[in-house]
Formats: C-alpha cells, structure tokens, sequence
C-alpha cells in the first residue's frame, strides 16, 4: 500500500520540493542545481532518478575523475562535493516518497581525499596588496580620476575588514550600518551572511578602527539608512551603478588585485591566513579561534593546528645535540 502512493518525480520536481521545505537560501539551492545538472548531462535529462542505477554513478566517477586514463579531470574532492549533495537529493526524495527507491545509487561512492595544506596568504601577499590599494588611492587623490582600482579608500576598507576579522564574503555583503558599534568597538556579522546561519559578534580592533570609522563616515554623508548594505560600492564609484554589491563585483576586485600582486589573494584566504596565525600563536586559544571564524565544529578549527617548521626543525634536531 505504502509503494503504491509513492510518487515517481523528476530531479527538478525533488528539488523543489527540497527547496522549499528546507527554505534554502538562493546560494545553497545552486550548490545543489549544479551537481545534479551535470549528473543530467552525463546520464540524459529525461532519466528519472528512480532509474539511475549504482553502475551509472561508478561509470560518471569513472568518466570525470582525474586518473591516469583521465589526467584532465577533476580531483577527488570536487567528486565528493558533487556525491554528498546529490545522495542529499537522494534521502530528500526517498524518505519524503518522491523517489520510489529504498537506498541511493549515491551511498558508498566517495573517494579517498588527497589532503593539502590550506592556502594561505604569505607577508608579502599581504604587503603587495596594501601598497597597490595605497597607490590606487593616491593616484585619485592626485589626479582626481577613477584609478586602475576603484574606488580604492573603499577596497582597502574591504581588504583590511576580511584581514581583521576573516568573516565569509556573504557576512560582508549582509553588514548594514547598525552591524558596525565605533564606540562600543564590535561588529555583527548577520546570520544571513553565515554559512551556520548563526548571528555573530566580533570585536573592532585598534587597526580595522579607522577603516571603518572613514566607510561610516562616507555612507552618513552619502544618505545611507540604517538597514542599508553598507559594503556597496556602487553608492562610492564612478563607475558601478548597481543597487546592491553582489559577489561577483568583489570576487572581480580580487581578480584585478591578483594581477597586479602577483599571486592570488581572495577572502577566503585571508579567513585561512587569520586561523592560521592565531593557531601559531604561542597564546593559542581553540575556544576562541573557533569563536572568531564561527565554526560550529571544533573539528573544523583543529585542522589549523599544525607545529611551526622551525619548531619541527629543533625538534628534529635535537636528537643529536650534545648529552649531558
């Protein structure tokens, strides 16, 4: 009896009804309209997932994957994204009755990762990109004209908030003019923005101080509300005539930034760099490390801790230092 109401849906059908009862937001529905999409373009767009077998999926990983019969495809880890959020759809579809299956085609088929260090900024990243944004800065004070970067005083304002705080790009893009306390020295990064969901407050610190106080300045004089987005470059340029700054407009800042430094500088590393350094730290603290980058895991702080080389270096050699 149960079977026979079960309903037989297509991938598109399940997602929506995913969607819509998880309330995803617009990010988290494309990180799971482009695994199954390109399942469909292997697989052919009128399968229903119902008739997806097990030796389907193994001949897509085998089709996709980097292997010595396929230097050009893509490492064990963007599989694995794309595995875990199609098995996603899967359980979705089979417990709510839209898939009449009674196990995934998807459980089972993840591979083995090769781990990496997580990339990071060095000093002279960080140093190249601050003289750039100066440069920048200097030549629209000069000669009163939009610069290879613009506006600049705004980016290094962006630049310096990521470095201080390592918040994700969608908290940035979320802070309104009441998230920013000069006096009281903390911000909020909204849960909007947070990949937890989880609202949350960061100090100001000596040195981010005055980049935000001159961003809080500029958007009192240019009319900005309360509940305004206050990272909006579009309210500060010559060029930019958007309503809203979208991730595409920052993601192409770091672009052109990149170039001009010479090697690839994005938030998401500066968020690596800020754990990084403070899980260096001799002072460490596990508690508030995962405290400042939000991660609802310690597992997730705790892939940070790694012993300095040098440290490693004197540990190694003491094995033949002098005996008393």
């Amino acid at each position: 009896m149960r079977q026979s109401m079960m309903r037989n849906c297509t991938f598109d059908e399940v997602l929506q009804e995913m969607f819509i009862e998880r309330w995803l937001s617009p990010k988290s529905q494309s990180s799971y309209m482009g695994p199954v999409s390109y399942f469909q373009r292997y697989i052919g767009n009128q399968v229903l997932p119902s008739e997806v077998k097990r030796a389907d999926v193994m001949a897509w990983r085998a089709a996709i994957v980097q292997s010595g019969r396929n230097p050009s495809g893509i490492a064990e880890t963007s599989w694995n994204n794309y595995a875990r959020h199609l098995k996603s759809v899967y359980r979705f579809g089979i417990s709510h009755e839209l898939i009449p299956l009674t196990k995934s085609p998807f459980e089972g088929v993840f591979l083995r990762e090769k781990k990496k260090g997580r990339k990071t900024l060095k000093d002279t990243d960080i140093v190249f990109a601050r003289e750039t944004l100066e440069l920048c800065r200097r030549y629209e004070v000069v000669k009163g004209e939009p610069a290879p970067i613009h506006p600049a005083w705004f980016w290094q304002v962006v630049l310096e908030t990521f470095y201080h705080t390592g918040i994700r790009l969608n908290q940035l893009l979320s802070i309104r003019p009441v998230d920013v306390h000069l006096k009281k020295r903390r911000l909020t990064a909204s849960a909007e923005g947070a990949k937890n969901r989880i609202e949350a407050t960061l100090p100001i610190t000596d040195a981010l101080y005055p980049h935000l106080s001159t961003l809080m300045t500029a958007a009192h004089a240019a009319g900005f509300r309360r509940s305004d987005q206050l990272f909006n470059v579009n309210r500060f340029s010559e060029r930019h005539g958007r309503d809203t700054m979208d991730i595409w407009q920052v993601e192409g800042f770091f672009r052109r930034l990149s170039k001009f430094c010479g090697s690839r500088v994005t938030p998401h590393r500066f968020r690596h760099s800020l754990a990084t350094d403070l899980m260096r730290s001799p002072e460490r603290d596990l508690y508030l490390t995962q405290q400042i980058c939000g991660h609802t895991d310690i597992r997730s702080t705790l892939e940070y801790v790694a012993p300095d080389l040098n440290a490693l270096r004197r540990y190694l050699e003491q094995r033949h230092a002098p005996r008393a």
